[in-house]
């Protein structure tokens, strides 16, 4: 089985990664606060990154399942188109097959024929010569 990547398809995984830490760096070197007050704005901090991360992670399976759609759709059609192609190619087969048959029983005609309707003269080459 062989792997089909779209360069649109495929996320680049170490730009995301570094995204993603420099986010939470970030949000870890701001402030320095009371403790509860410190406590509570990290806990909205981690909520706003999970909320960002998740839907971040939303969009690339929405992208990739988009993406997906569009490789069944495309294998959907050329797997009717190639069916079609088969099916002219047997029916242009057959019709070979028949021809075939036909000038067969016509040569098959002709040879039981051909000694009594045409009685061909022969010519000696001194003959062919002298035209």
């Amino acid at each position: 089985m062989s792997n089909l990547k779209s360069p649109g398809l495929v996320p680049n995984q170490a730009a995301f990664e570094v995204d993603m830490r420099n986010l939470l760096r970030g949000r870890k070197a701001n402030g320095s606060a009371s403790a509860s007050t410190e406590s509570e704005e990290r806990n909205v901090e981690l909520a706003s990154q999970i909320s960002q991360i998740s839907f971040r992670s939303v969009q690339e399976i929405d992208h990739l399942i988009d993406g997906l759609q569009g490789i069944r759709q495309k294998l959907d059609d050329d797997g009717d188109r190639i069916q079609r192609e088969i099916g002219q190619y047997v029916s242009f087969s057959e019709s070979i097959v028949d021809l075939t048959k036909i000038v067969s029983d016509g040569m098959t005609a002709i040879k039981t024929m051909v000694p009594e309707v045409i009685e061909l003269p022969k010519v000696s080459p001194a003959d062919l010569n002298k035209r």
